[in-house]
Protein backbone atom coordinates (compact mmCIF):
# COMPACT_ATOMS: atom_id res chain seq x y z
CA UNK A 1 0.00 0.00 0.00
CA UNK A 2 1.58 3.12 -0.86
CA UNK A 3 1.80 6.15 1.60
CA UNK A 4 -1.24 8.03 0.13
CA UNK A 5 -3.39 5.07 0.22
CA UNK A 6 -2.21 4.72 3.48
CA UNK A 7 -3.32 8.31 4.95
CA UNK A 8 -6.59 7.95 2.81
CA UNK A 9 -7.28 4.35 5.15
CA UNK A 10 -7.02 5.14 8.94
CA UNK A 11 -7.69 1.64 9.62
CA UNK A 12 -4.52 0.40 7.72
CA UNK A 13 -2.75 2.87 9.98
CA UNK A 14 -3.51 1.99 13.00
CA UNK A 15 -1.99 -1.70 12.22
CA UNK A 16 1.12 -0.76 10.55
CA UNK A 17 2.35 1.55 12.19
CA UNK A 18 4.63 4.67 10.22
CA UNK A 19 8.60 4.05 9.98
CA UNK A 20 10.30 6.76 12.36
CA UNK A 21 12.30 9.60 11.04
CA UNK A 22 14.31 9.72 14.35
CA UNK A 23 14.76 5.95 13.92
CA UNK A 24 16.18 6.09 10.21
CA UNK A 25 18.32 8.79 11.29
CA UNK A 26 19.90 6.66 14.48
CA UNK A 27 19.99 3.67 12.51
CA UNK A 28 22.33 5.83 9.30
CA UNK A 29 24.41 6.98 12.30
CA UNK A 30 25.00 3.66 13.70
CA UNK A 31 25.75 2.44 9.99
CA UNK A 32 28.15 4.42 9.91
CA UNK A 33 30.33 4.25 12.89
CA UNK A 34 30.49 0.07 12.59
CA UNK A 35 31.78 0.88 8.72
CA UNK A 36 34.41 3.55 10.67
CA UNK A 37 34.97 0.69 12.98
CA UNK A 38 35.64 -1.90 10.53
CA UNK A 39 37.80 0.59 8.69
CA UNK A 40 39.76 1.05 11.70
CA UNK A 41 40.29 -2.34 12.53
CA UNK A 42 41.25 -2.91 9.65
CA UNK A 43 44.05 -0.23 9.39
CA UNK A 44 44.74 -1.41 12.82
CA UNK A 45 45.26 -5.23 11.76
CA UNK A 46 47.07 -4.26 8.98
CA UNK A 47 49.40 -2.27 11.11
CA UNK A 48 49.32 -4.08 14.04
CA UNK A 49 50.83 -7.83 11.45
CA UNK A 50 52.04 -5.79 8.81
CA UNK A 51 55.68 -4.18 10.20
CA UNK A 52 58.37 -3.61 7.96
CA UNK A 53 61.69 -5.01 8.61
CA UNK A 54 63.18 -1.24 9.11
CA UNK A 55 60.20 -0.31 11.46
CA UNK A 56 60.81 -3.47 13.90
CA UNK A 57 64.78 -2.71 14.05
CA UNK A 58 64.34 0.74 14.83
CA UNK A 59 61.57 0.12 17.63
CA UNK A 60 64.23 -2.37 19.55
CA UNK A 61 67.02 -0.26 19.30
CA UNK A 62 64.83 2.50 21.34
CA UNK A 63 63.57 -0.21 23.65
CA UNK A 64 67.53 -1.00 23.54
CA UNK A 65 68.29 2.19 25.02
CA UNK A 66 65.86 2.71 27.58
CA UNK A 67 66.99 -0.88 29.17
CA UNK A 68 70.59 -0.24 28.74
CA UNK A 69 70.94 1.18 32.06
CA UNK A 70 69.12 -1.19 33.86
CA UNK A 71 71.06 -4.11 32.28
CA UNK A 72 74.07 -2.68 34.03
CA UNK A 73 72.59 -3.49 37.44
CA UNK A 74 74.29 -5.68 39.95
CA UNK A 75 72.91 -9.24 39.69
CA UNK A 76 70.92 -8.69 43.31
CA UNK A 77 69.25 -5.46 41.65
CA UNK A 78 68.70 -6.67 38.23
CA UNK A 79 65.03 -8.00 37.94
CA UNK A 80 63.48 -5.35 40.26
CA UNK A 81 65.63 -2.94 37.59
CA UNK A 82 64.53 -4.58 34.99
CA UNK A 83 60.68 -4.91 35.78
CA UNK A 84 60.74 -1.59 37.30
CA UNK A 85 61.52 -0.07 33.67
CA UNK A 86 59.64 -2.52 31.76
CA UNK A 87 56.15 -1.25 33.75
CA UNK A 88 57.84 2.42 33.27
CA UNK A 89 57.22 1.96 29.64
CA UNK A 90 53.88 0.27 29.89
CA UNK A 91 52.88 2.99 32.03
CA UNK A 92 53.93 5.49 29.80
CA UNK A 93 52.41 4.28 26.69
CA UNK A 94 49.11 3.79 29.01
CA UNK A 95 49.42 -0.12 28.20
CA UNK A 96 48.67 -2.92 30.36
CA UNK A 97 50.00 -5.91 30.82
CA UNK A 98 47.05 -7.92 29.08
CA UNK A 99 46.44 -5.36 26.55
CA UNK A 100 50.30 -5.40 25.81
CA UNK A 101 50.92 -9.15 25.93
CA UNK A 102 50.98 -9.92 22.57
CA UNK A 103 52.80 -6.68 20.67
CA UNK A 104 55.50 -5.94 23.39
CA UNK A 105 59.05 -6.93 22.46
CA UNK A 106 60.32 -9.80 24.13
CA UNK A 107 63.84 -9.85 26.56
CA UNK A 108 66.44 -11.34 27.53
CA UNK A 109 69.81 -10.20 29.27
CA UNK A 110 72.66 -12.74 29.05
CA UNK A 111 76.40 -13.10 30.13
CA UNK A 112 79.63 -13.83 28.31
CA UNK A 113 79.69 -17.38 30.00
CA UNK A 114 76.21 -17.97 28.42
CA UNK A 115 73.74 -17.44 31.69
CA UNK A 116 70.56 -16.43 31.36
CA UNK A 117 70.60 -13.02 33.68
CA UNK A 118 66.61 -11.85 32.91
CA UNK A 119 63.91 -12.63 30.74
CA UNK A 120 60.67 -10.98 30.27
CA UNK A 121 57.55 -12.76 30.75
CA UNK A 122 56.88 -13.34 26.75
CA UNK A 123 60.49 -14.42 25.72
CA UNK A 124 61.36 -18.15 26.37
CA UNK A 125 64.67 -19.83 28.50
CA UNK A 126 66.14 -20.68 25.44
CA UNK A 127 68.27 -17.66 23.76
CA UNK A 128 66.38 -15.25 21.24
CA UNK A 129 69.07 -15.63 18.70
CA UNK A 130 69.93 -19.20 18.77
CA UNK A 131 69.47 -21.00 14.88
CA UNK A 132 66.13 -22.54 14.17
CA UNK A 133 65.31 -25.95 13.40
CA UNK A 134 66.78 -27.37 10.23
CA UNK A 135 64.11 -26.68 7.54
CA UNK A 136 62.26 -23.75 9.24
CA UNK A 137 62.27 -20.61 9.17
CA UNK A 138 63.71 -17.89 11.67
CA UNK A 139 60.73 -17.14 14.49
CA UNK A 140 62.76 -13.73 16.04
CA UNK A 141 63.61 -11.19 14.38
CA UNK A 142 66.59 -10.12 16.86
CA UNK A 143 68.47 -7.29 17.99
CA UNK A 144 71.68 -7.43 20.01
CA UNK A 145 72.71 -4.65 22.17
CA UNK A 146 75.89 -4.30 24.59
CA UNK A 147 75.02 -2.25 27.24
CA UNK A 148 78.83 -1.79 28.04
CA UNK A 149 80.83 -0.38 31.00
CA UNK A 150 83.04 -3.90 30.68
CA UNK A 151 79.99 -5.95 32.02
CA UNK A 152 80.27 -8.63 29.42
CA UNK A 153 76.58 -8.63 29.36
CA UNK A 154 74.61 -8.99 25.79
CA UNK A 155 70.69 -7.78 25.57
CA UNK A 156 68.67 -9.29 23.01
CA UNK A 157 65.47 -7.99 22.16
CA UNK A 158 63.34 -9.21 19.58
CA UNK A 159 59.77 -9.47 18.06
CA UNK A 160 57.94 -12.52 16.02
CA UNK A 161 58.30 -12.07 12.41
CA UNK A 162 54.65 -12.44 12.20
CA UNK A 163 52.57 -11.24 14.55
CA UNK A 164 49.43 -13.59 15.23
CA UNK A 165 45.82 -11.64 14.61
CA UNK A 166 45.06 -12.93 18.36
CA UNK A 167 47.82 -10.29 19.79
CA UNK A 168 45.73 -7.41 17.40
CA UNK A 169 42.66 -8.32 19.15
CA UNK A 170 42.99 -6.76 22.85
CA UNK A 171 43.53 -3.41 20.00
CA UNK A 172 40.42 -3.89 18.42
CA UNK A 173 38.36 -4.54 21.37
CA UNK A 174 39.41 -1.80 22.93
CA UNK A 175 38.70 0.35 19.63
CA UNK A 176 35.31 -0.93 19.51
CA UNK A 177 34.61 0.08 23.35
CA UNK A 178 35.32 3.70 22.65
CA UNK A 179 33.23 3.25 19.40
CA UNK A 180 30.53 1.82 21.01
CA UNK A 181 30.75 4.91 23.64
CA UNK A 182 30.67 7.35 21.06
CA UNK A 183 27.64 5.71 19.43
CA UNK A 184 25.76 5.61 22.76
CA UNK A 185 26.23 9.40 23.09
CA UNK A 186 25.86 10.22 19.76
CA UNK A 187 22.66 8.43 19.42
CA UNK A 188 21.42 10.31 23.04
CA UNK A 189 22.23 13.31 21.02
CA UNK A 190 20.67 13.02 17.73
CA UNK A 191 17.55 11.60 19.21
CA UNK A 192 17.33 14.56 21.38
CA UNK A 193 18.18 17.02 18.73
CA UNK A 194 15.83 15.65 16.54
CA UNK A 195 13.03 15.40 18.76
CA UNK A 196 13.52 19.11 19.23
CA UNK A 197 14.31 19.97 15.54
CA UNK A 198 11.43 18.05 14.39
CA UNK A 199 8.66 19.84 16.76
CA UNK A 200 7.99 22.36 14.52
CA UNK A 201 6.32 19.56 12.04
CA UNK A 202 4.29 18.44 14.67
CA UNK A 203 2.92 22.00 15.56
CA UNK A 204 2.60 22.52 11.62
CA UNK A 205 0.30 19.03 12.00
CA UNK A 206 -1.43 20.30 14.62
CA UNK A 207 -2.47 23.34 12.76
CA UNK A 208 -3.62 21.68 9.93
CA UNK A 209 -5.81 18.95 12.25
CA UNK A 210 -7.75 21.72 14.17
CA UNK A 211 -8.62 23.25 10.75
CA UNK A 212 -12.54 23.19 9.56
CA UNK A 213 -13.45 21.65 6.63
CA UNK A 214 -13.65 24.23 3.53
CA UNK A 215 -11.45 26.13 5.24
CA UNK A 216 -8.71 27.23 2.65
CA UNK A 217 -7.27 30.02 4.18
CA UNK A 218 -3.40 30.46 4.38
CA UNK A 219 -2.17 27.98 7.11
CA UNK A 220 0.35 30.65 9.52
CA UNK A 221 2.86 29.16 11.83
CA UNK A 222 4.82 31.50 14.12
CA UNK A 223 8.18 30.58 12.82
CA UNK A 224 9.24 29.48 9.09
CA UNK A 225 12.04 27.04 8.68
CA UNK A 226 14.35 25.95 5.74
CA UNK A 227 12.61 22.53 6.08
CA UNK A 228 8.87 23.51 6.83
CA UNK A 229 9.15 26.45 4.20
CA UNK A 230 8.89 24.63 1.22
CA UNK A 231 5.73 22.47 2.61
CA UNK A 232 4.06 25.11 3.90
CA UNK A 233 4.67 27.03 0.81
CA UNK A 234 3.00 24.22 -1.44
CA UNK A 235 0.05 23.75 1.13
CA UNK A 236 -0.77 27.01 0.83
CA UNK A 237 -0.65 27.44 -3.04
CA UNK A 238 -2.44 24.16 -2.96
CA UNK A 239 -5.06 25.69 -0.84
CA UNK A 240 -4.97 28.91 -2.52
CA UNK A 241 -6.17 26.69 -5.99
CA UNK A 242 -8.70 24.86 -3.90
CA UNK A 243 -10.21 28.28 -2.98
CA UNK A 244 -10.15 29.53 -6.72
CA UNK A 245 -11.74 26.38 -8.13
CA UNK A 246 -14.50 26.64 -5.08
CA UNK A 247 -15.17 30.39 -5.82
CA UNK A 248 -15.77 29.16 -9.69
CA UNK A 249 -17.88 26.47 -8.85
CA UNK A 250 -19.96 28.31 -6.42
CA UNK A 251 -20.15 31.52 -9.19
CA UNK A 252 -20.80 28.99 -11.82
CA UNK A 253 -23.93 27.64 -10.12
CA UNK A 254 -25.06 30.92 -9.13
CA UNK A 255 -24.92 31.71 -13.10
CA UNK A 256 -26.02 28.92 -13.83
CA UNK A 257 -29.37 29.04 -11.70
CA UNK A 258 -29.51 32.47 -13.13
CA UNK A 259 -29.51 32.08 -16.92
CA UNK A 260 -31.93 28.50 -16.33
CA UNK A 261 -34.53 30.57 -14.52
CA UNK A 262 -35.64 32.97 -17.51
CA UNK A 263 -35.90 29.63 -20.00
CA UNK A 264 -37.61 27.44 -17.66
CA UNK A 265 -39.77 29.79 -16.52
CA UNK A 266 -40.92 30.71 -20.67
CA UNK A 267 -41.19 26.81 -20.82
CA UNK A 268 -43.63 26.54 -17.83
CA UNK A 269 -45.85 29.51 -19.22
CA UNK A 270 -45.76 27.81 -22.63
CA UNK A 271 -47.01 24.64 -21.25
CA UNK A 272 -49.45 26.16 -19.37
CA UNK A 273 -50.67 27.90 -22.37
CA UNK A 274 -50.85 24.65 -24.60
CA UNK A 275 -52.91 23.20 -21.56
CA UNK A 276 -55.00 26.07 -20.86
CA UNK A 277 -55.90 27.43 -24.60
CA UNK A 278 -58.51 26.03 -26.20
CA UNK A 279 -58.13 27.77 -29.57
CA UNK A 280 -55.91 25.13 -32.00
CA UNK A 281 -53.36 28.43 -33.93
CA UNK A 282 -52.89 29.62 -30.38
CA UNK A 283 -52.16 26.33 -29.25
CA UNK A 284 -49.78 25.45 -32.23
CA UNK A 285 -48.28 28.95 -31.52
CA UNK A 286 -47.47 27.70 -27.86
CA UNK A 287 -46.71 24.40 -29.23
CA UNK A 288 -43.76 25.97 -31.04
CA UNK A 289 -43.19 28.05 -28.43
CA UNK A 290 -42.44 25.48 -26.27
CA UNK A 291 -40.25 23.33 -28.82
CA UNK A 292 -37.80 26.79 -29.07
CA UNK A 293 -37.80 27.40 -25.25
CA UNK A 294 -36.75 23.44 -24.87
CA UNK A 295 -34.46 23.80 -27.63
CA UNK A 296 -32.91 26.31 -25.92
CA UNK A 297 -32.58 25.37 -22.45
CA UNK A 298 -31.27 21.52 -23.80
CA UNK A 299 -28.48 23.96 -25.99
CA UNK A 300 -27.72 25.72 -22.57
CA UNK A 301 -27.29 23.02 -20.37
CA UNK A 302 -25.33 20.73 -23.03
CA UNK A 303 -23.08 24.48 -23.17
CA UNK A 304 -22.77 24.10 -19.10
CA UNK A 305 -21.56 21.12 -19.45
CA UNK A 306 -18.98 21.71 -22.03
CA UNK A 307 -17.79 24.13 -19.93
CA UNK A 308 -17.49 22.08 -16.89
CA UNK A 309 -15.58 19.29 -18.61
CA UNK A 310 -13.26 22.35 -20.31
CA UNK A 311 -12.70 23.65 -16.97
CA UNK A 312 -12.23 20.95 -14.99
CA UNK A 313 -9.58 19.33 -17.67
CA UNK A 314 -8.18 22.84 -17.93
CA UNK A 315 -4.46 21.52 -15.84
CA UNK A 316 -5.11 17.59 -17.42
CA UNK A 317 -3.17 16.51 -20.16
CA UNK A 318 -5.45 16.05 -22.92
CA UNK A 319 -5.54 12.39 -25.22
CA UNK A 320 -4.50 13.93 -28.52
CA UNK A 321 -4.45 11.19 -32.11
CA UNK A 322 -3.14 11.71 -35.55
CA UNK A 323 -6.58 13.33 -36.66
CA UNK A 324 -7.33 14.66 -40.48
CA UNK A 325 -8.62 17.98 -39.16
CA UNK A 326 -9.38 19.23 -43.15
CA UNK A 327 -11.41 16.21 -42.98
CA UNK A 328 -13.07 16.32 -39.46
CA UNK A 329 -13.71 20.40 -39.84
CA UNK A 330 -15.52 19.92 -43.56
CA UNK A 331 -18.05 17.10 -41.64
CA UNK A 332 -18.15 20.20 -38.59
CA UNK A 333 -19.45 22.68 -41.18
CA UNK A 334 -21.94 20.66 -43.05
CA UNK A 335 -23.61 19.91 -39.75
CA UNK A 336 -23.55 23.72 -38.92
CA UNK A 337 -24.56 24.76 -42.70
CA UNK A 338 -28.05 24.17 -41.86
CA UNK A 339 -28.07 27.56 -39.51
CA UNK A 340 -26.80 29.86 -42.11
CA UNK A 341 -29.14 28.76 -44.79
CA UNK A 342 -31.96 30.24 -43.26
CA UNK A 343 -30.61 33.87 -42.78
CA UNK A 344 -29.13 33.45 -46.72
CA UNK A 345 -25.01 33.63 -44.87
CA UNK A 346 -22.55 32.20 -47.04
CA UNK A 347 -20.46 29.90 -45.50
CA UNK A 348 -17.02 29.39 -47.28
CA UNK A 349 -14.41 26.88 -46.44
CA UNK A 350 -10.20 27.25 -46.88
CA UNK A 351 -8.73 23.96 -45.70
CA UNK A 352 -6.54 21.60 -47.84
CA UNK A 353 -7.67 18.06 -48.78
CA UNK A 354 -5.87 16.24 -46.27
CA UNK A 355 -4.29 17.88 -42.69
CA UNK A 356 -2.62 15.53 -40.71
CA UNK A 357 -2.26 16.52 -37.16
CA UNK A 358 -2.28 15.57 -33.42
CA UNK A 359 -5.42 16.58 -31.98
CA UNK A 360 -8.13 16.12 -29.09
CA UNK A 361 -10.90 15.30 -30.78
CA UNK A 362 -13.76 16.30 -29.03
CA UNK A 363 -11.98 19.69 -28.11
CA UNK A 364 -11.00 20.89 -31.42
CA UNK A 365 -15.15 19.84 -32.41
CA UNK A 366 -16.43 21.89 -29.67
CA UNK A 367 -13.48 25.05 -30.79
CA UNK A 368 -15.17 24.75 -34.43
CA UNK A 369 -18.94 24.41 -33.59
CA UNK A 370 -18.88 27.65 -30.94
CA UNK A 371 -17.08 29.36 -33.28
CA UNK A 372 -18.86 28.93 -35.91
CA UNK A 373 -21.87 29.08 -34.43
CA UNK A 374 -21.29 32.44 -32.72
CA UNK A 375 -20.17 34.05 -35.94
CA UNK A 376 -23.59 32.91 -37.83
CA UNK A 377 -25.41 34.07 -34.87
CA UNK A 378 -24.18 37.59 -34.88
CA UNK A 379 -24.34 38.18 -38.36
CA UNK A 380 -26.61 39.86 -39.94
CA UNK A 381 -28.86 38.08 -43.07
CA UNK A 382 -27.17 37.87 -46.10
CA UNK A 383 -23.86 38.39 -44.40
CA UNK A 384 -20.43 36.33 -45.01
CA UNK A 385 -18.47 33.68 -42.75
CA UNK A 386 -15.21 32.64 -43.57
CA UNK A 387 -13.37 29.72 -41.70
CA UNK A 388 -9.79 28.49 -43.05
CA UNK A 389 -7.59 25.60 -41.80
CA UNK A 390 -3.78 25.80 -42.56
CA UNK A 391 -0.64 24.61 -41.81
CA UNK A 392 2.40 26.60 -40.74
CA UNK A 393 5.70 26.62 -41.67
CA UNK A 394 6.76 26.11 -37.62
CA UNK A 395 4.50 22.82 -38.08
CA UNK A 396 1.80 24.23 -36.28
CA UNK A 397 -2.37 24.50 -37.66
CA UNK A 398 -3.73 27.61 -37.65
CA UNK A 399 -7.62 27.58 -37.58
CA UNK A 400 -9.64 31.28 -38.54
CA UNK A 401 -13.33 32.08 -38.46
CA UNK A 402 -14.11 35.47 -39.59
CA UNK A 403 -17.47 37.38 -40.43
CA UNK A 404 -18.63 40.50 -41.65
CA UNK A 405 -20.81 41.05 -39.03
CA UNK A 406 -21.03 44.33 -36.42
CA UNK A 407 -17.68 43.02 -34.65
CA UNK A 408 -17.04 44.31 -31.07
CA UNK A 409 -15.63 46.76 -29.75
CA UNK A 410 -11.98 46.65 -28.56
CA UNK A 411 -12.78 47.13 -24.91
CA UNK A 412 -15.16 44.58 -24.90
CA UNK A 413 -13.18 41.70 -26.13
CA UNK A 414 -11.65 40.45 -23.02
CA UNK A 415 -14.99 40.37 -21.52
CA UNK A 416 -16.63 38.06 -24.16
CA UNK A 417 -14.99 34.80 -22.82
CA UNK A 418 -16.40 35.55 -19.54
CA UNK A 419 -19.40 33.26 -18.81
CA UNK A 420 -22.65 34.29 -19.76
CA UNK A 421 -21.32 37.93 -20.62
CA UNK A 422 -23.10 39.54 -23.70
CA UNK A 423 -22.81 42.45 -25.65
CA UNK A 424 -24.62 45.44 -25.24
CA UNK A 425 -27.45 46.49 -27.21
CA UNK A 426 -27.07 42.41 -28.34
CA UNK A 427 -30.30 40.96 -29.71
CA UNK A 428 -29.99 37.82 -30.79
CA UNK A 429 -30.45 34.51 -28.80
CA UNK A 430 -27.47 33.20 -27.19
CA UNK A 431 -26.00 31.24 -23.82
CA UNK A 432 -23.11 33.38 -23.66
CA UNK A 433 -21.05 30.57 -23.22
CA UNK A 434 -19.67 29.66 -26.41
CA UNK A 435 -16.57 31.74 -25.99
CA UNK A 436 -15.90 31.04 -22.70
CA UNK A 437 -15.87 27.39 -23.74
CA UNK A 438 -13.20 28.15 -26.47
CA UNK A 439 -11.11 29.77 -24.33
CA UNK A 440 -10.65 27.16 -21.87
CA UNK A 441 -10.33 24.57 -24.30
CA UNK A 442 -7.74 26.52 -25.84
CA UNK A 443 -5.92 26.15 -22.73
CA UNK A 444 -6.20 22.89 -21.93
CA UNK A 445 -4.87 22.45 -25.59
CA UNK A 446 -2.10 24.72 -25.17
CA UNK A 447 -3.20 26.94 -27.83
CA UNK A 448 -2.88 30.62 -28.46
CA UNK A 449 -6.16 32.56 -29.16
CA UNK A 450 -6.08 36.14 -30.56
CA UNK A 451 -8.75 37.96 -32.44
CA UNK A 452 -7.86 39.09 -36.60
CA UNK A 453 -9.84 41.85 -38.59
CA UNK A 454 -12.89 40.92 -40.12
CA UNK A 455 -14.21 40.57 -43.32
CA UNK A 456 -14.84 43.54 -45.98
CA UNK A 457 -13.61 45.97 -43.62
CA UNK A 458 -16.07 44.85 -40.85
CA UNK A 459 -16.82 42.22 -38.64
CA UNK A 460 -14.43 40.15 -36.37
CA UNK A 461 -12.54 37.18 -36.30
CA UNK A 462 -10.88 34.60 -34.12
CA UNK A 463 -7.45 32.54 -34.86
CA UNK A 464 -6.52 29.83 -32.81
CA UNK A 465 -2.50 28.41 -33.16
CA UNK A 466 -2.85 24.58 -32.04
CA UNK A 467 1.16 24.14 -32.09
CA UNK A 468 2.71 20.55 -32.70
CA UNK A 469 2.11 17.65 -29.73
CA UNK A 470 0.48 20.48 -27.81
CA UNK A 471 4.10 21.73 -26.68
Amino acid sequence: MTAAAALSHPEHASTRPYPSLIRRLIAWQALALVLAWLVLAGLLTWRGVAWGEAEVQTRMQRMATVLASAALSPEPELKQRMDATERAVMALLGLDEEFAQGLRSAYQLWDREGRLLYRSANAPNTRLDAPPPEGQAPYWQVHRHDPGQGMNRVLLIAEPREIALSAVLPVLWLVLQSQLGVFLWHGLVIWLSVRVGLRPLAQLAQRIAKRRAGDTAPVQVDRLYAETAPVLRELNELLAHEAQRLDKERRFLADAAHELRTPLAAVNAQAHLLLSEEDGQARREAAGALRQGIARVSHLLAQLLTLARAEAGTNAQPERSELDAADLLRGRVALLAGLARPRGIELSLHAPEQLPFRLEREGFCSIVDNLIDNAIRYTAPGGRVEISLSPQPDQSLEFCVRDNGRGIAPEQRERVFERFYRVPGSSEQGTGLGLAIVRRIAERERAELSFVDGLDGRGLGLRLRFTAHGA
